[in-house]
């Protein structure tokens, strides 16, 4: 089985207009400013060597480095952020993955829905304060952390969306079955100068705004958000 065949790349291609949606809405650009590197690319290299696998032209000219990734709905009751820690863990010493040299400024990772090709929720990471989070945590208890990548030679290291702190996460966004939650969520929707805003219990950065929303539901956000500010 080539590549191209293997169950998580025909994912990854039918969630494509789904991770271009939540790109252009996060960072309010049009899908034009959205660049991959492909095999035949020269820039490959860059996705090989340093886990950046999409360039993203801000509306100011500037650019952001990114790498993104959806894992399939049976895994969604995980909920985790995963990345490649030994990309053989067999070899001795085991081969380093990806993430000992992940370049990518920001992550966009997450969960199809049972269409494969919509989110049920997506997280945008930012990757400076992600590693400098972990830093200080020893990598043999990582590396005892980590989980088989099924029956490949890689291992990843999983964390809970929700262990990990709010200023590594620069956008976040999850589907509800209740309007009500959903609503709540909106209302903290990701605002163009990241500003946070007080829960009863705690700031919290804004999540994203989806553009599925009504106009109408869209207006009782938008003044439910003024009442919060």
């Amino acid at each position: 089985m080539s590549f191209e065949q293997t169950p998580e790349y025909v994912l990854s291609m039918a969630m494509r207009p789904a991770c271009n949606r939540v790109l252009c809405h996060v960072f309010g650009i049009p899908e034009s400013n959205i660049e991959r590197f492909t095999k035949d690319d020269d820039l490959f290299v860059l996705d090989k060597e340093h886990g950046i696998d999409a360039r993203v032209r801000l509306p100011n000219g500037c650019v952001l480095l990114g790498q993104e990734k959806t894992l399939d709905y049976k895994f969604y009751n995980f909920r985790t952020f995963t990345i490649e820690f030994w990309q053989n863990r067999y070899s001795s010493p085991q081969e380093p993955g990806e993430f000992f040299k992940i370049a990518s400024q920001f992550y966009l990772h997450g969960y199809a829905d049972q269409t494969g090709c919509e989110f049920i929720e997506w997280i945008i990471i930012d990757l400076f304060r992600f590693m400098i989070w972990l830093k200080d945590c020893p990598q043999d208890k990582l590396a005892n952390r980590t989980k088989p990548s099924g029956p490949s030679r890689a291992a990843f290291l999983p964390i809970e969306y929700d262990k990990i702190p709010s200023d590594c996460i620069y956008a976040q966004w999850r589907r509800s079955k209740d309007k009500s939650q959903t609503f709540k969520q909106g209302a903290l929707a990701l605002t163009s100068d990241r500003k946070e805003l007080k829960t009863n219990k705690a700031q919290t950065l804004a999540k994203f705004m989806t553009e599925r929303l009504s106009s109408e539901f869209i207006n009782d956000l938008y003044s439910e958000l003024g009442k919060l500010i």
